[in-house]
């Protein structure tokens, strides 16, 4: 008779699961297969641990009733016997294997299913599987080995072709790939050997959570492998929420997507948004640019100059005039490299007219000799800390930081949403008085922590002791503190990110102020969507 201390390991085994799910779900690849299939085969074998601990409630004694232990025992062999097809299934995926290697093989699995619900059917009432003793204890008889045998071999067959593959294995990825894929079959098969030598422990339910954990540790290191890509999507979703421009340009297979196209810029680039051809967007440029001292560059290739400067430096920006229905206004040019490409690179193209209004205004107060400490450390429309402050406060902790000394700190990103829309819909005056709002909601949240405005829209917190201690919970406030009315003396919306100091990782604020605005850039996707 079973344990009762069995059905509570199931229902852990269940439980470990939903939660690895849900954190799975938040990286998820939809436009991924194997992702999705390992979603689904996820929520079949926590079903199956849900089952299996019902079959433990039945044969510890905690129910007792013959009849509904002898059904629950028919589902427990069904779903194990239907695991055994689906794990095989996703495995074949998640390996690649050619499709008329691929199809025998599931036909062969599958035919073993159905021979198995063939001897359950006869169970019934031959009784030569499994029984139910009038005391309600499970009796295994010889037809379990029968059993249990065409179910494990599938797992066993899996398991040499996926350590010969690793054998075979030229790439070290691919013989990564491969292990993971060995360790996914290896832990089932083990436990299944322990299942038959422990009949009354929930073993099954073990090897498959095993195996489910260790498909979800490669993908998480996979994820970690190529963060520079998970970082492309980021920026690129991120840039889409306010830039009039964006794209994605692969010079290796002479390639551009456009990712965002404002109406402003949309007759500009004719039917050149819908072609691939990168010189779409040089002609673009070329018809909206106006030559000045910082942007002569762009006279020539765009593309080309980027492809230079991107040797040099991983992102650069480049502010430039440009002359759209008559209207001669300041832009931005950003420039991101993909690291996973060096022949490809990001571009977004932003109104920048507001921001270099605002430093017109800066540069007419700094010729005034009585206001230059207040232009230095703080910004003249909110009032809080310069990017010139910012950079000071950044100098003296990074000192602080080479000489050893045990600091703590986090940095708070934020960027505030749709200024654009507000400045172009109701006019500068409207545009400044939202960012004042914004920057009050900074100050009152972090009332302890200096806040820094480091952009025409991007403001930065560093926290420190106390309010360090209380992030998660000053953060969570933040966040609460949105609010999306269409007035402008109401309105607050931004996007947030934040990152904390780490001895081991972090040379620099620059290290934690790249992962908040890494986390900012998601939660600005999150916002658009």
């Amino acid at each position: 008779m079973a344990n009762p201390l069995y059905s509570v390991l199931s229902f852990t085994c269940a439980l470990v699961l939903l939660i690895f799910m849900n954190q799975f779900k938040i990286v998820l690849d939809k436009s991924e297969k194997t992702d999705k299939d390992f979603l689904h085969l996820s929520i079949w074998v926590i079903f199956f641990c849900i089952q299996d601990g019902v079959w433990g409630i039945f044969g510890s004694g905690i129910v007792h009733n013959n009849s509904l232990f002898f059904t629950s025992s028919t589902v427990f062999h069904a779903t194990a016997a239907l695991s055994a097809y689906i794990w095989l299934s996703y495995i074949l995926n998640f390996i690649r294997i050619e499709r008329d290697k691929a199809v025998p093989t599931k036909m062969l699995s599958f035919a073993l299913v159905l021979f198995q619900f063939a001897l359950l059917a006869l169970n019934y009432k031959s009784k030569f599987i499994f029984d139910i003793s009038d005391d309600g204890t499970y009796i295994a008889r010889s037809g379990r080995n029968l059993l249990y045998y065409s179910q494990y071999f599938t797992f066993f067959v899996i398991g040499l072709f996926t350590a010969y593959r690793i054998a075979s294995a030229k790439n070290v990825n691919t013989r990564r790939h491969y292990a993971a894929s060995f360790l996914f079959i290896l832990a089932p098969l083990l436990c299944g050997l322990l299942q038959k030598a422990y009949p009354f422990a929930p073993c099954d339910s073990i090897g498959f959570m095993l195996g489910c954990c260790t498909i979800y540790a490669f993908f998480i290191s996979k994820i970690s492998r190529n963060r520079d890509l998970s970082q492309k999507a980021v920026i690129i979703a991120g840039l889409s929420s306010d830039y009039d421009l964006v794209l994605y340009m692969d010079i290796t297979k002479n390639q551009t997507k456009y990712y965002q196209v404002s109406e402003k810029f949309a007759p500009l680039l004719w039917e050149g948004r819908n072609s691939s051809d990168p010189k779409s967007f040089d002609d673009f440029m070329r018809r909206i640019f106006v030559p000045n001292e910082f942007s002569a560059f762009i006279e020539k290739s765009t593309i080309e100059k980027c492809i230079d400067i991107l040797q040099t430096a991983p992102y650069y920006t480049i502010p430039f005039l440009a002359s759209i229905d008559g209207h001669t206004e300041h832009y931005r040019l950003k420039i991101a490299s993909d690291k996973s490409n060096a022949q490809a690179f990001i571009v977004g193209i932003i109104n920048v007219e507001e921001e270099h209004r605002l430093e017109e205004t800066a540069d007419r107060l700094r010729k005034d000799l009585q206001h230059t400490k207040l232009i230095a450390n703080k910004d003249p429309l909110t009032g809080v800390g310069s990017a010139a402050a910012f950079k000071a406060k950044c100098d003296l902790i990074d000192r602080q930081i080479k000489a050893g000394q045990r600091i703590k700190f986090a940095i708070v990103e934020c960027d505030v949403n749709d200024l654009k829309i507000i400045n172009d819909s109701f006019g500068h005056d409207m545009g400044d008085e939202y960012l004042k709002n914004c920057s009050k909601t900074f100050c009152n949240v972090f009332s302890h922590s200096p806040v820094f405005r480091i952009g025409g829209d991007e403001f930065v917190i560093i926290l420190v002791e106390m309010q360090y201690d209380k992030r998660t919970e000053l953060f969570e406030k933040l966040k609460s503190s949105i609010s999306l009315k269409r007035s402008s003396r109401e309105r607050i919306s931004f996007a947030a990110g934040m990152a904390e100091y780490s001895a081991q990782i972090d040379e620099s604020v620059k290290d934690v102020l790249k992962r908040a605005d890494t986390f900012m850039y998601i939660d600005k996707g999150k916002f658009k969507s």
